[in-house]
């Protein structure tokens, strides 16, 4: 990763409200880089708890990755909507095990359920890659989805950060997105 997408990323982080949702823009090669370094910004928080939805790497390759980095994973819930596409029933004590991305009221219910379940401090919701969701379901219900999400995590009091590849992104979404989230950074450039 670039040296100035890294301080991109940590700059992105001033002058944010009480409750923010950040949107990255990032090149689809750099997506799991991007991700480790918005996660060490995260867990620097005070009290923090992220939930990190993945749609693109099953939990355990994903827990490997983050250990190889030397992410701490004791404050990270996972919501794993690859796994199950690709493997059988899966248990584990901070991860929920979806059937796949397509059923996005699952994935909102799955949202709530570990909400409930972290305890009180400052929470964080990390969607690895919200380009994902078009392979499985069409633009318009994306949309409607991300703009309830987004609705959802602010009812919440979520911090949220959500990533998009930049040429993945469908003109329709990528114009909802950037009327919903409080701060937009490409790093795509």
């Amino acid at each position: 990763m670039k040296i100035e997408n890294i301080e991109k990323i940590k700059n992105a982080f001033n002058d944010l409200p009480v409750y923010w949702i950040l949107l990255f823009k990032v090149n689809a090669g750099d997506c799991l880089e991007t991700n480790i370094a918005t996660l060490n910004e995260l867990l620097k928080q005070e009290d923090a708890a992220v939930i990190y939805i993945s749609l693109n790497h099953p939990y355990e390759s994903l827990i490997k990755f983050l250990g190889e980095h030397n992410i701490k994973t004791d404050k990270l819930f996972f919501l794993d909507c690859i796994t199950k596409t690709l493997d059988s029933e899966k248990e584990e004590k901070q991860c929920l095990f979806l059937e796949n991305p397509q059923n996005l009221t699952n994935i909102a219910i799955a949202i709530d359920e570990i909400v409930k379940a972290i305890p009180l401090g400052n929470k964080f919701l990390l969607f690895d890659n919200m380009s994902t969701l078009l392979i499985y379901n069409k633009t318009g219900t994306v949309t409607k989805f991300l703009h309830f999400l987004i609705g959802k995590m602010r009812v919440l009091n979520l911090n949220g950060v959500l990533f998009s590849t930049e040429k993945e992104l469908d003109p329709e979404l990528d114009d909802q997105l950037n009327l919903l989230v409080d701060k937009k950074v490409d790093l795509s450039e």
